[in-house]
């Protein structure tokens, strides 16, 4: 939470709605030592002393959490780029950018939004992977024992250029999807994954 932000936010609304340091904080139902603390960054305030404080001027908790967060696009791309991790190692694409949702998602702006998006994306397309790996681990074994012991080279060989051609498919859509976000991340424009299941709200 940035503290400063937040103090003069509070000080310009304070003014703008014609209130004294006094009478906001009777309004808000705390002392006036905290409306001072508060405005001149003194402190780091509760949430609750927050919520009130910003409530008399009628703004809602996510206004508030949004003016606490700064701006860092740098942080975006990375985190964006951190999906292509995906074609080194599936699951690592879904546990990299959920780890720094997790950590900057109320401390920078459009990482909530970034998070929630690329997670979900990477998550749908991961267990894709790891569903068509399994169904051609099958299919492999099944033409490879079932039947009077005769492997036909031909269905062996569809077998593998099933698993090719699923492979090369999953990553060829991560990657192009990583590019264009990267491209409108850049451009400050939301990100839009798809196609992808919303697992994560």
């Amino acid at each position: 939470m940035d503290v400063k932000v937040l103090g003069e936010k509070l000080k310009t609304l304070r003014l703008k709605k014609g209130f004294s340091q006094d009478e906001l904080a009777e309004s808000a139902g705390v002392s006036l030592r905290t409306v001072q603390r508060f405005e001149n960054a003194e402190t780091i305030p509760r949430g609750d002393t927050v919520k009130r404080l910003f409530q008399i001027f009628g703004m809602s908790p996510d206004e508030v959490l949004d003016w606490s967060q700064t701006e860092d696009k740098g942080f975006l791309l990375g985190m964006n780029l951190s999906g292509l991790i995906f074609l080194v190692f599936p699951l690592l694409g879904v546990v990299l950018p959920l780890v720094l949702w997790i950590s900057r998602k109320d401390k920078i702006a459009g990482v909530s939004e970034l998070g929630r998006k690329l997670v979900n994306f990477q998550l749908t397309w991961t267990l894709l992977y790891y569903v068509g790996v399994t169904v051609y681990g099958w299919s492999y074994k099944y033409f490879m024992l079932g039947g009077n012991g005769d492997i036909s080279p031909s269905s062996v060989e569809g077998v593998v250029w099933f698993r090719m051609g699923m492979v090369l498919t999953i990553y060829v859509i991560v990657s192009v999807m990583i590019a264009w976000n990267t491209y409108r991340i850049n451009k400050e424009l939301s990100v839009k994954y798809f196609p992808k299941i919303n697992f994560l709200k």
